[in-house]
């Protein structure tokens, strides 16, 4: 038995990335700041930007007690292009848990990085909870608060998100700029690189809010960086050309991006031209500024360039070769582990056998069965988890959490106490066949596949006697052209690769479809998904049909809805679609419900075969 990781642990590995421009003496300080701090990070990222100010030989000689990665890049990409090398690089072949970040006029004091990363820590003692981005209080030279680096607090945060910030000295924001934040490597895996194109400006505003955007954002003044800006002042004091790439950038953010919601584009919307008019009313230049407004209007309507393609010659990033990295670590072994999750209003009898059926019943038993316990359970259940504990021929980890915190979190906790990469996944509740892994684990262990699930039955009283075959799409094209309309994938028939799982961030907290989301995440980074025609669960329903109907279920799917719009899956006609047929489906009778979701799945009778391949 282990328990779930505590905050004052600090297992997690970061990644610290500076991009210098033609600042050799504040990159210096930068430097010796990160050094000197009460908390180090395990590698310092140094991205320059084809300096020409004697950057390059000052970096050609610099040592450092900390390991150090330094990246010069051939032509200047803007702080954008430079932060998007960085942050690949420190995803990608630094593996980083957390990612720190900076320009090369910020000076960390000595509680920067420890204050930050304690905030982020102590916000939840599960992984899956905790901030996306924690931005660090920034002052001038003198001491004052930066105005240009003064985050907002959230709009309308509620209560919750207030409460659970304060208690770590914080209060919930909704974007940060890149000075001196502290971000989530699995929420960065979640979504795409910050976009290149921006160039300058605005590229920090659009990825934070991207990040916070279905998650938490703090600013904590526990954790003081010095901004050694030329001037005291916000972006808009005398911005000069860059006045064209504020035009375009937050352009691109309002009309292109969907980081952030209708009400907010109304708002930064509004609070932006404000600043655009009185830029160009107070200022003496006034045709030239004028010249930049116009440029920025036409050029935001061209769109902004793939991040490929804005680096190409310059660097080749790793992101777009995700699943290709993966899988040249993949090895053949066959070892394999079982990830369940249990929590309070689980039966007894119905965990017993679901224990049973995926360790001593299987032709191919697991190596290994990670069981993490979400939150306090009655002593039924307890007493269940012990005897198994003690009378298993396989070896069991069990995580304990001390209160619930719902199935994503539980099984992204989980994930990191699988000792093997092939994980296969089972509800606390349903019944494996006994050759189901059997059937599943080599196609995956041999690399045929980075997720596979397969079709199930369903039963109310007692697996022998199923009421119904939910059939699986297969086909990996199939599963592809699916994902847009529904979840193709079965999440209790599933066997995958822990690390492809991790690659795009793992799991998030999607209510009642954090596997779909999951799933999509995967797909489109180009991991295989498959499914096998058997049917290798019996699938515990009970009252699942009455549970996907109502109010409830509807505002569900709507948040399922746009998460998956927001994350790119889909188009605004799509979405309309997805959702219309979704109301429809959960304001009707319980009954007819059932008939439509069978019929809409491809359920068919048990024993009735279909022709063609098993896979």
């Amino acid at each position: 038995m282990v328990s779930a990781p505590t905050p004052q642990v600090r297992p997690e590995r970061i990644v610290a990335v500076v991009v210098t421009y033609n600042r050799r003496e504040l990159l210096e300080q930068t430097l010796t700041g990160i050094e000197a701090g009460e908390l180090a990070p395990d590698t310092v990222i140094i991205v320059n930007n084809a300096s020409t100010d004697g950057t390059e030989e000052f970096l050609g000689t610099y040592t450092s007690s900390l390991a150090t990665d330094i990246v010069h890049l051939p032509q200047n990409v803007g702080g954008a292009g430079g932060f998007t090398v960085g942050i690949d690089r420190a995803l990608n072949r630094h593996a980083a848990d957390l990612v720190w970040v900076m320009d090369d006029d910020t000076e960390p004091t000595g509680n920067t990085l420890s204050e930050a990363y304690r905030a982020w820590a102590g916000y939840s003692p599960v992984r899956a909870e905790r901030p996306a981005v924690v931005a660090s209080k920034v002052i001038w030279t003198d001491g004052q608060d930066h105005p240009m680096n003064t985050m907002r607090t959230m709009f309308a945060a509620g209560p919750e998100r207030t409460s659970r910030a304060a208690a770590v000295g914080a209060r919930p924001i909704r974007s940060a700029s890149f000075v001196s934040i502290l971000m989530d490597a699995a929420a960065m895996r979640a979504t795409d690189l910050p976009l290149a194109d921006f160039f300058i400006w605005n590229d920090d505003f659009e990825y934070t809010t991207r990040l916070i955007h279905h998650s938490n954002g703090i600013a904590t003044e526990r954790s003081v960086a010095r901004h050694h800006t030329k001037t005291f002042g916000t972006t808009d004091a005398k911005p000069g050309p860059r006045f064209y790439n504020d035009v375009r950038n937050k352009l691109w953010v309002f009309c292109a991006r969907r980081t952030l919601t209708p009400l907010e584009k109304l708002l930064y919307g509004g609070s932006t031209a404000r600043l655009w008019v009185s830029t160009l009313l107070r200022t003496d230049e006034k045709k030239t500024y004028v010249g930049y407004f116009l440029k920025g209007l036409q050029d935001a309507a061209a769109g902004y360039r793939p991040n490929q393609e804005v680096l190409e010659g310059v660097y080749q990033l790793e992101r777009p070769h995700l699943a290709q990295r993966a899988r040249e670590s993949y090895d053949n072994d066959p070892s394999f582990t079982v990830l369940m999750s249990v929590y309070a209003g689980d039966q007894p009898d119905h965990l017993r056998l679901a224990l049973e059926s995926n360790t001593g019943e299987q032709t191919l038993r697991p190596n290994q069965l990670v069981l993490v316990e979400d939150g306090p359970l009655s002593p039924e259940l307890a007493q269940v988890i012990a005897e198994f504990e003690r009378d298993s021929t396989v070896p069991v980890t069990v995580v304990r959490l001390e209160r619930n915190h719902g199935l994503a979190a539980a099984l992204q906790e989980g994930l990191a106490h699988c000792l093997y990469d092939v994980v296969a996944r089972a509800d606390s509740d349903d019944i494996s066949a006994p050759e189901r892994f059997a059937q599943q684990v080599p196609l995956v262990a041999a690399g045929q596949y980075d997720v596979l699930g397969s079709a199930m039955y369903e039963f109310t009283d007692a697996p022998s006697r199923p009421e119904a075959e939910r059939k699986a799409v297969t086909g990996s094209r199939a599963i592809r052209e699916t994902l847009p309309k529904r979840n193709p994938m079965l999440h209790p028939t599933v066997v995958f690769r822990k690390s492809a799982v991790q690659a795009v961030g793992g799991y998030v907290e999607v209510p009642g479809a954090e596997d779909y989301w999951l799933w999509a995440r995967m797909s489109r980074a180009g991991f295989v998904l498959g499914n096998l025609r058997q049917p290798l669960v019996n699938y515990r329903v009970a009252t699942a049909y009455r549970r996907r109907g109502g109010i409830e279920a509807l505002k569900k799917d709507v948040q399922v809805q746009r998460r998956l719009y927001a994350g790119g899956v889909f188009g605004p006609v799509r979405f309309a679609q997805n959702l219309a047929i979704r109301g429809l489906y959960r304001l009707a009778p319980e009954e007819l419900r059932t008939r439509a979701f069978r019929a809409m799945t491809g359920r068919t009778p048990q024993g009735e075969k279909e022709k063609g391949s098993n896979v």
